[in-house]
């Protein structure tokens, strides 16, 4: 009985007007995202790969073990996904590269020091845009955020209300059909019916973007497109759940066409960036970067202050018989021949440096370092939490949900550079301890990172450094996305469980 009102339905919907309409948007959109995707995509993969031959080159060039430590690895590229034609994500406005830096140089009474690398993060929400969702370019997104949402409800609006108000519902019940079987028949033929041409679009879409030698998608990327898939089949059942929920619960399709006109442009135009606004006022300012900069200089230099007492300490108790630089100075007003004579000697003596000094001087760059990482770390931290809370709010909206669900599967967007993020990290921690292991491995050295006086001077084979590579795991995107699948799939079960309760109830 459910298959002969499937059948009844999709014979209904696959005549009418609106669906020859459908397929002929979905195509061309489909076909435009396609085309738009072979022109811009090949440029990104090129200039991927000329970077990372280029960083690679670099690190092969620094073959002893200070210039590792003092340069650093070179700038670590985010490999572009294969199928970011689903979803831009807003990539443009992430870093692309996270780069190691390493500046500054210092020169004090008797000491040089010369600084180690350290990552630069760059922003993770340059723009309080990227709090929310965006659709604005033809990829996957758009299509099934706003279409497989807005077409669902034009064929659902008069599913119920439309045979209600002809009199055929009361007939239909009249026969042995139970009202859930009834429901469900309809709820499928209309879900197939909507499908039919996006699955047709997809088609169409794959079929240009595979013809391309720079698109070649493995198997773990079409098995992201199969996780897609089933996000936009979910998606469009929500809101044919939705559309079957609002007919059943009117007498007349006009009405039942304006509560959901009103429904669709409140969850999927008004609360994605409307919500996103909001919680950018409900969260707790973060740091200016003027802000961010006096608190990393103020704590850059009390380890200078430090350095600085430190050393002077060591060298007043080395040399005992010479003056201090408060007697020196008091001298020079006296007897300034006599002063510049002791300078010469203070001088001479401070610019010896012992193991102390080394040690200390070690010290300064290292903790230069880390207090610099930290730092940058947390700021970048700080700008996360706020984007994650800000997702969490727009989460209201399906549309968001879905967006959000759509990139992480995609590999492009604000989870994918997460990931990114995490790999930069975990080979970060690789490579210095590559670095502290190559210079235990020699006796000779004194095993002070960070001053060439200290490190091993044997030559290093550029094959055994440590290589920075990115890649988009398939199991890292499924994790990102478990949560907003669980939501898709709990408001597919509430709006369809919605439907029954009202049709249940409803007089016909």
């Amino acid at each position: 009985m459910i298959w002969h009102i499937i059948k009844r339905e999709l014979f209904d919907h696959i005549n009418s007007l609106r669906f020859i309409l459908t397929v002929v948007i979905l195509s061309i959109l489909m076909v435009t995202n396609a085309v738009v995707h072979l022109r811009t995509h090949p440029e990104r993969v090129r200039a991927y790969s000329e970077d990372v031959t280029g960083s690679l080159n670099t690190l092969k060039s620094r073959a002893d073990l200070y210039t590792l430590a003092q340069k650093g690895p070179g700038n670590l590229h985010k490999s572009p996904s294969s199928l970011a034609f689903i979803a831009d994500g807003g990539d443009a406005y992430l870093p692309r590269n996270i780069s190691n830096e390493g500046s500054w140089s210092k020169s004090g009474p008797g000491w040089k020091a010369k600084s180690n690398w350290w990552l630069s993060y760059g922003s993770a929400n340059p723009d309080a845009k990227d709090l929310r969702p965006q659709a604005t370019k033809i990829d996957w997104v758009f299509i099934i955020t706003y279409l497989l949402s807005f077409i669902p409800l034009l064929f659902t609006f008069d599913a119920l209300s439309g045979e209600r108000q002809q009199g055929t519902l009361r007939l239909c019940l009249a026969n042995p059909i139970s009202r859930p079987v009834l429901l469900i028949g309809k709820f499928l033929g209309t879900l197939i019916t909507v499908l039919i041409p996006f699955v047709f679009a997809v088609l169409l879409n794959l079929t240009v973007i595979s013809a391309d030698s720079w698109t070649q998608l493995s198997g773990a990327d079409w098995g992201r497109l199969g996780l897609i898939l089933l996000i936009a089949f979910s998606y469009a059942g929500i809101f044919v759940g939705l559309g079957l929920m609002i007919s059943a619960g009117t007498r007349e399709p006009r009405v039942s066409l304006v509560i959901l006109l009103l429904i669709w442009v409140a969850t999927v135009v008004f609360m994605p960036s409307t919500l996103g606004t909001l919680s950018t006022k409900w969260m707790p300012p973060l740091q200016t970067i003027d802000q961010f900069h006096a608190s990393r200089d103020a704590a850059l230099k009390q380890i200078d202050t430090d350095y600085n007492d430190r050393l002077n300490a060591i060298k007043e108790k080395k040399t005992p018989n010479l003056l201090s630089l408060d007697e020196l100075q008091k001298l020079f007003e006296t007897d300034p021949e006599t002063a510049r004579a002791e300078a010469e000697k203070l001088m001479a003596a401070w610019e010896v440096e012992g193991d102390e000094e080394l040690v200390l001087k070690a010290e300064l760059i290292n903790r230069d370092v880390e207090t610099r990482e930290r730092l940058n770390r947390e700021y970048l931290e700080a700008q996360i939490a706020q984007v994650q809370r800000a997702r969490i709010v727009t989460r209201f909206s399906p549309a968001a949900i879905v967006q959000y669900a759509l990139e992480s599967m995609a590999g492009t967007g604000f989870n994918r550079h997460l990931q990114y993020l995490e790999h930069v990290h975990d080979y970060t921690r690789q490579f210095r301890q590559f670095i502290v292991e190559t210079d235990r491995a020699d006796t000779q050295s004194r095993h002070l990172i960070g001053i060439p006086e200290g490190m091993s001077e044997e030559p290093i084979a550029s094959e055994a450094i440590p290589k920075f590579e990115d890649k988009i795991a398939f199991s890292d995107t499924l994790n990102t996305a478990t949560l907003d699948l669980l939501l898709l799939v709990s408001l597919l079960g509430v709006f369809f469980f919605g439907a029954f309760l009202i049709f249940i109830r409803a007089d016909v």
